[in-house]
């Protein structure tokens, strides 16, 4: 029996270490654009250089080959669901059952925003780098922006540039700065969670940062010097960091699964496709808006727990998805945290100096491991 694994991200790698944990005669294969894998979750902190490049990254083939699973550096081409096969630069390769991790295209969605060349996405390693060489060239007056563009269902990370912007800017005496956030939901930070006190005590914590909240705005374009939002409303900016709109890659939704939002169409909670067929992360439907690595995680987990429990009738417990944000906000730091099961709700947020060390202690055991960790901290369903 021969697994195929597409994508060598938090989802992708996470089931072949389980499948492998737990089967040593089921052929495991991942084909994956690069072999060099990194944990871009800490790439905030990049922004004030408590951490470096090389802390972020790993040769996955090497972790992988390791473990007896294949590793295959090749561009996929096409998904033949009929044939049971994938087709790659390197070749066309059969599967018994198909495991989708390619990520939210982002790079494809992001060229789609009208004048993205004018803004960096903080999500690539490049956005980032090119952020953080902005942040110390801003002047006095300057006017920083961050935003998603429409149904982008990951704000986190643009509360965090937010917050690391305002601290870069403080500390280098910038004076009569602005930074600007919005946010999709009216409700403000963390408006997806059906909490009021949430968004209220992480609004408050926002604006005595001197952020100015754009409640219920998304970018719809993007000029040299200003950003145009959904109800036509013009940000001037000389500094613009947006994340695109998400959606699987063109290269999965022409495969012929079932789309919802332009996301794959999965059964809940175990991310199954078709019959042989998972798709999971950002390529697929969630039990939450939000996507995240932890949900990719999680996602993968449940899916190797439904396909084990097919062919080898291992059973494996399942688990909620949830949200588990660590902000990184320069000298300071917060974490939110909602997950539910049928027998219970957990929600938690707060502010202080110690939630980024236990980030970048979790991060660097991701690096370290492979993303070979079974602890997501989230409730079993």
């Amino acid at each position: 029996m021969k697994a195929v694994i597409l994508g060598s991200g938090y989802a992708g790698l996470t089931v072949a270490h389980r499948i492998r944990e737990y089967s040593k005669d089921i052929e495991v294969q991942i084909i994956s654009k690069s072999k060099l894998v990194r944990e871009n979750t800490i790439f905030p902190l990049l922004l004030t250089d408590e951490v470096k490049v090389e802390d972020t990254e790993f040769d996955a083939k090497e972790a992988m080959e390791k473990k007896g699973v294949n590793f295959v550096e090749a561009d996929v081409e096409d998904i033949l669901l009929e044939s049971n096969e994938v087709k790659t630069s390197k070749g066309t390769f059969d599967y018994d059952y198909l495991f989708i991790a390619l990520g939210g295209g982002y790079e494809e969605n992001f060229e789609k925003l009208p004048g993205h060349e004018f803004a960096f996405m903080h999500h690539t390693l490049d956005g980032f780098l090119g952020l953080k060489k902005a942040l110390y060239e801003a002047e006095e007056g300057s006017k920083i922006f961050v935003g998603n563009a429409a149904a982008s269902p990951i704000e986190g990370p643009s509360y965090q540039v937010a917050l690391i912007s305002e601290y870069i800017l403080r500390k280098r005496g910038i004076k009569d700065r602005e930074i600007y956030l919005a946010t999709q939901s009216p409700k403000g930070v963390f408006g997806i969670l059906p909490f009021d006190w949430v968004s209220d005590k992480a609004n408050k914590y926002f604006e005595k940062r001197g952020i100015k909240i754009l409640r219920g705005k998304y970018v719809k374009e993007v000029k040299k010097d200003k950003v145009v939002l959904n109800d036509g409303t013009e940000v001037y900016a000389d500094v613009k960091s947006i994340l695109p709109t998400l959606s699987a890659p063109e290269v999965v939704k022409k495969s012929g699964l079932e789309l919802v939002n332009n996301f794959v169409k999965v059964e809940l909670p175990s991310f199954k496709a078709r019959k042989n067929v998972y798709a999971l992360g950002d390529s697929a439907m969630g039990m939450v808006p939000a996507k995240t690595a932890r949900s990719a995680m999680v996602s993968a987990e449940n899916a190797v727990a439904s396909f084990l429990k097919d062919v080898k009738d291992i059973y494996l417990p399942m688990y909620s998805q949830g949200v588990l944000c660590i902000m990184e906000g320069g000298d300071d730091s917060g974490i939110l945290r909602f997950d539910k099961n049928s027998k219970e709700v957990k929600v938690f947020l707060d502010f202080g100096k110690n939630y980024v060390l236990f980030k970048k202690i979790y991060s660097k055991m991701l690096v370290n491991s492979a993303f070979n960790l079974k602890y997501h901290a989230s409730l079993t369903i």
